[in-house]
């Protein structure tokens, strides 16, 4: 055989050898279930949170250090290339430690349960077919963050507008950490919105949190060719957890802005709504943990568009001397959990300790207010 044969088959076998000894190791890391980890001095970060903004992940690394764990529920995500990240599809995952570290074992447990879509679903599967749809697109607070799916105030809106009319589903389409932004790019992939649904709308919080990149601007870097390169290289299990070999980059100095300006924030709402109705549904505009500018802006785009609004918490607070009881059994827990936390600050009887995520208690108010509103809109 010539030199230059044997030259050029030694080189095939050598490149076929290293990329089967690599495709054989992430065959085993993805049928071992391994999920790469970095790590923030004693704490194990899942690795689909570096792609988040280096301000934003910086903020969570010292959340973390200062509660003293890593919330279980952030190994439900994973990266995206269109919204950043997502739930994993037809995953389970039951969350005991969350919230702050004071209540941290004194809580009880909710659980995530997802779809195909990467999206919340009830534990006993997706929603099946009916007349009409409540869409809910929002963050943390929609999701239901720290409570389980059936008891979030979709799920419980859902059951009593059927107890009057008998014609509703959900699809909760909600995830923390979006803004509207992201659900404004979510709502540009439905197809299923049709005439007399009804479209809940919940953004804010997320928009004015600082970053150095805006939601816009990190979207086109992630969706240009280098970036889609880079980022179908990062879902290789073998890369990913090679990268966590080294520390991430600390953040530049560089000027900080939010993920959503304000008036960016305006714009979103105000095409949310138009979309909506351009599909025959009917748009609520839900601000929740929404505060300043933000929040006056929710509210002045909803009365400009003449929609539903409700601001969370001042629509509950009027509650607060019946919750007791309205919800015996959740108002126990809490005051077991809380103790004299909760005389001192009485919106803890709704709201867990960081004063913007609604608990049992919390949902349930809301859902009976929103049912209200449906009906007084329905007449």
């Amino acid at each position: 055989m010539a030199p230059q044969k044997r030259i050029k088959r030694s080189f095939l076998f050598s490149v076929v050898t290293v990329f089967f000894f690599f495709g054989f190791i992430e065959l085993i890391l993805r049928l071992s279930g391994f999920e790469p980890v970095f790590h923030y001095k004693d704490y194990a970060i899942p690795s689909w949170m570096e792609e988040l903004d280096p301000v934003v992940l910086e903020k969570y690394q010292k959340f973390v250090a200062g509660q003293g764990f890593v919330n279980e529920d952030a190994h439900a995500y994973q990266s995206d290339l269109r919204y950043g990240y997502k739930l994993k599809p037809n995953t389970s995952i039951t969350v005991k430690n969350y919230s702050s570290a004071f209540v941290v074992d004194k809580l009880p447990p909710w659980t995530i349960v997802s779809g195909s879509e990467g999206f919340r679903v009830s534990s006993s599967g997706e929603a099946g077919t009916a007349e009409k749809t409540l869409h809910v697109l929002g963050d943390s607070s929609s999701f239901g963050w720290g409570v389980d799916y059936e008891k979030t105030y979709s799920s419980l809106l859902v059951e009593k507008l059927n107890v009057s009319s008998g014609r509703f589903k959900l699809r909760n389409l909600s995830l923390p950490g979006f803004s509207s932004f992201q659900g404004k790019l979510l709502w540009q992939e439905l197809g299923e919105v049709k005439k007399g649904d009804w479209v809940i709308l919940s953004f804010g919080w997320n928009d004015s949190y600082p970053s150095l990149q805006t939601d816009r601007q990190q979207f086109k870097s992630r969706n240009s060719l280098a970036g889609k390169i880079s980022w179908n290289m990062r879902q290789v299990l073998l890369f990913r957890w090679m990268r966590t070999w080294r520390l991430p980059e600390p953040v530049r100095t560089q000027k900080k802005g939010v993920r959503v300006p304000v008036k960016q924030y305006r714009k979103n709402l105000e095409a949310l709504i138009e979309g909506v109705r351009e599909k025959g549904a009917k748009p609520v505009l839900v601000s929740v943990c929404n505060f300043a500018e933000y929040r006056e802006t929710a509210k002045q785009t909803a009365e400009t568009e003449k929609i539903p609004f409700l601001n969370v918490p001042s629509a509950l607070e009027s509650f607060l001397p019946t919750v007791h009881d309205k919800f015996p059994d959740q108002f126990v827990a809490y005051y077991e959990a809380y103790g004299e936390r909760l005389e001192t600050n009485p919106m803890l009887a709704f709201l867990f300790p960081d004063r913007c995520h609604p608990n049992e208690i919390g949902h349930g108010l809301m859902a009976e207010v929103l049912f209200e509103t449906f009906k007084g809109e329905t007449r």
